[in-house]
């Protein structure tokens, strides 16, 4: 089981400060959203996750608005990857179709030009355009082949943050002379923790 710990002192340190939405619906913070997705794709699909909040006592009436709120943004991070996948395939058919045009092109026009009696500049012409008609087709393969794994990899990483387990612990915290909380992180092996 991978823990991953956070600990708050202040609820909107959770938050994105200018999300108008209710607790339970608000944004995570880019740090907080960044840090549990960096600790959760250390591991594999099917390593147990679970996510420790550690909060002051004021804080613990808030467990499952906060919660909830975890769960509906990694959720929605899902539902928008999915949607980016969708839209960057239906792109890389586009580039397919493009690159394939150019690479027919660059074929036909390079049989055109090399015959055993051609010159040396129309030699070099020839294989340039081989060179071209292979690179335009270099922006599909990468999306259409690449970028697929990853979209499938994020996916599958934001669809289990949005089932992770949440717990939360109750901390006694001091803030320093200046009124902040140092932040402070480690990932080991089985444990992430993040501290503000």
């Amino acid at each position: 089981m991978t823990v991953i710990d956070i600990r708050i002192q202040r609820i909107m340190q959770l938050y994105d400060s200018l999300d108008p939405s209710p607790f339970h619906e608000k944004t995570l913070s880019r740090a907080v959203e960044n840090y549990i997705v960096d600790c959760a794709g250390e591991y594999g699909p099917d390593e147990p996750l679970r996510l420790v909040v550690h909060v002051p006592a004021p804080i613990r009436e808030y467990e499952v608005e906060i919660a909830r709120a975890i769960h509906a943004h990694f959720q929605a991070q899902h539902a928008q990857c999915r949607r980016r996948y969708r839209r960057r395939m239906r792109q890389g058919m586009r580039f397919l179709f493009t690159g394939l045009a150019v690479l027919t092109a660059t074929l036909l026009a390079r049989a055109i030009l090399v015959n055993p009696g051609n010159s040396k500049v129309l030699v070099a012409i020839s294989e340039g355009l081989l060179i071209i008609g292979w690179v335009a087709m270099w922006r599909p393969i990468e999306v259409l082949l690449f970028e697929r794994a990853e979209n499938h990899q994020n996916m599958a990483l934001f669809e289990r943050l949005s089932q992770i387990d949440v717990e939360f612990a109750l901390e006694e915290t001091a803030l320093d002379p200046k009124g902040k909380v140092a932040r402070q992180g480690t990932c080991g092996h089985r444990f992430c923790g993040l501290d503000w």
